[in-house]
This record gives structure tokens, C-alpha cells and sequence, in this order.
């Protein structure tokens, strides 16, 4: 019998109103501003967004790696199979970050130390968490980047972060990420500055490596086609906030919050010709002073005048699907475009 929180589907993490503020010079910038979702055990969330909105410092609140000061998180709970990481002591949380939770960063050229073997940098971890020997460690390590498909691991764990390509170098972020065996991934935009044939290497062996270890996996990415390919559920966030939720299948084929239209809208289509592809006008609002009401309603064309005035809450509009959106049962891609060519007076204002 599975143990209990252990079950296949089981959440594994949530996030309950999670806010994540930066004191700055300028003001108080909301850079997460309500966060809710979950990561369900042995899936993967796909989290989209412009950039600026979020979605890695959820990632980094997650990991407690945010620099205090300026950014503190002020509100809400993490909880990591029931434990609140928000409030766990600092000790506690070094024991599960690295160990528990792994993450892989944006740019492994700066998260690699480049006075360090890439084999001394996953010894490290291996040590600390597992409380085994160097020897028991390199021996991890070599097997570790030959699990992640870095050739002739023997002599490669002792070279230096520059003497390996980008793409080698993400995968040894990988490979130290899984070192511990974590139970969470967390992958910030795993994939960028590789070319095309490196990314598809790279999303197959962490698909690979789920499959093996059975881990969840928390996928931060620009790119719709990615989490189309690789997640089971979807996130959407817009301004610090999650604006839709749903399963990747749902989100897809019945996206219900006007943003989400607007993402899909700008994809290129595969063998259709156009001068200039669609854009969602405006800009996204700063951190440091965003708008009332609705976040995205200056530059939605389903807005009205009470998104001026009320912030619609993130609620269910089918089982497990939510949109923080007052016209939810409105918004479809079609009459989006219908709208958007007659034009908006919300959006004329931008």
C-alpha cells in the first residue's frame, strides 16, 4: 500500500496566496501577488507567462532563495508534502533544498562556479546530503553525467565549466539537480540559448529521468510548444498573479481567460503566411504600481467597466479548471479576434 501523500496524482506541492514583495527605491515591487497552484506527484505543471511576471521568483520563494533584503515573502504558505517551507527554519530547509527539491537554473554558465570542477561541484551536494564519502560521491557524480548523457564521464567530471558547450553544461545542471534523488524539479527555462536539436535532447532526458525516478516536476518555460509537449497541467500567470489553471489538454482546447487567447493568438502557425504576427497590445503593468481592478484589463478586449474597479478572484469554472476572469464564459479565440478588430475602449487607452 502506497504511503499516505505518497499516491501517484497526490499533491505533492502547494502554493496558497503566496507573496513574494522587493523593497526598492522606487516603491514596494509586487513581484508575486497571490500565487495558487499545485504540483501533483510524479506530473508536471507547466508554468507560461510574459517575462516579468512571476514565475521565476515563485520558483526561487519555493527554494527560499530570495535575497532578504530586498524581497521577502509576506504572505501565504508553501507546503511541501504538508510542511509550510515559508516558515521553516533555515537549517530545516537547507536539509530539503538540494536534497528534497532540486532546480535547475536559467543560465548554467552562472550557476556553475568556474573555479570548481563540475565533479566537485556535484561531490558537494552529494556529501552534504547524502553523508556518504568523496569516493562514494565522485563515483555518484560520474554516474550522474553518464545518466544524463555526457560522454566519457570519467574525465569529463574533472573538467571546468568552460571547457563544456552550453548544452553540456545544462546537463550537468541536471545531473547535479538529481544527484539526491529529489522528489521536485524545479526547471527555470531549462532550455534557453540552446539551439533546437540540444532542447529536444535536453526535454527528452528530463522526461526520461521522471519516468525512472517517478519525480514531479515544476517547468518554468516561455514556450507554449514545450508544455504542450511535457506538462500535464497548466499554469498562466499575468502580473504576479495565476490568471488560468487547468490541465494542459483543457488550457489548450478551451482556454477561458482573454490573456491566454492572447498567447495563443501570437504563436506562428505552422504553413500560414502573414505579414506580421498577432500581439496582445499594450504592456505588461510594473510590479511597482499595478492598475486596479483587473491587471490585464487595459489591454483586453472583453474588459468592461467593472474591471476597472473589481479584481476578479481566481474561481472554478469546470472541474479543475479556474480563471480569474469576470467574463470567463464569454472568452473564446473566435469572438477574441471579433472584438479585437472592432476595437476596445480599454485598449485604445494603452
Amino acid at each position: 500500500m502506497a504511503e499516505v501523500g505518497k499516491a501517484a496524482g497526490a499533491d505533492l506541492l502547494e502554493l496558497r496566496d503566496l507573496k513574494t514583495h522587493f523593497h526598492t527605491d522606487e516603491g514596494v515591487a509586487r513581484a508575486v501577488d497571490g500565487v495558487s497552484y499545485v504540483v501533483k506527484r510524479g506530473e508536471t505543471l507547466g508554468v507560461v507567462g510574459e517575462s516579468g511576471c512571476g514565475k521565476s521568483v515563485t520558483a526561487l520563494s519555493v527554494m527560499r532563495l530570495i535575497p532578504d533584503p530586498p524581497g521577502k515573502i509576506v504572505q501565504g504558505k508553501i507546503l511541501f508534502e504538508g510542511i509550510d517551507l515559508a516558515t521553516l527554519p533555515t537549517d530545516e530547509m537547507r536539509k530539503i533544498r538540494g536534497n528534497r527539491i532540486g532546480m535547475i537554473f536559467q543560465e548554467p554558465m552562472t550557476s556553475l562556479n568556474p573555479v570548481f570542477t563540475v565533479g566537485d561541484q556535484i561531490i558537494e551536494a552529494v556529501v552534504l546530503h547524502k553523508g556518504v564519502s568523496y569516493e562514494e560521491a565522485r563515483a555518484r557524480a560520474i554516474e550522474m553525467l553518464r545518466k544524463v548523457g555526457i560522454p566519457s564521464p570519467e574525465s569529463r567530471v574533472d573538467d571546468y565549466p568552460h571547457q563544456m558547450s552550453g548544452g553540456m553544461r545544462q546537463r550537468v545542471m541536471i545531473a547535479m539537480a538529481l544527484s539526491c534523488d529529489p522528489d521536485l524539479l524545479i526547471a527555470d527555462e531549462p532550455t534557453t540559448a540552446l539551439d533546437v536539436t540540444i532542447q529536444a535532447q535536453i526535454l527528452e532526458l528530463m522526461r526520461k529521468l521522471q519516468d525512472e525516478l517517478g519525480m514531479s516536476i515544476l517547468l518554468i518555460t516561455h514556450d507554449l510548444g514545450v508544455v504542450a509537449q511535457n506538462a500535464q497541467h497548466v499554469a498562466v500567470m499575468y502580473a504576479g498573479k495565476v490568471v488560468e489553471y487547468s490541465d494542459t489538454r483543457e488550457v489548450f482546447g478551451n482556454p477561458r481567460h482573454p490573456y491566454t487567447v492572447g498567447l495563443f493568438r501570437s504563436i506562428p502557425k505552422l504553413g500560414v503566411k502573414v505579414a506580421r504576427l498577432d500581439t496582445i497590445p499594450g504592456t505588461v503593468p510594473s510590479a511597482l504600481e499595478f492598475p486596479d481592478g483587473c491587471r490585464f484589463h487595459n489591454r483586453c478586449p472583453f474588459a468592461t467597466e467593472k474591471c476597472t474597479r473589481e479584481e476578479p478572484p481566481l474561481q472554478s469554472i469546470a472541474p479543475g479548471h479556474t480563471v480569474a476572469c469576470h467574463y470567463a464564459s464569454e472568452v473564446t479565440l473566435a469572438e477574441w479576434e471579433k472584438r479585437a478588430a472592432a476595437g476596445s475602449a480599454f485598449v485604445k487607452e494603452v
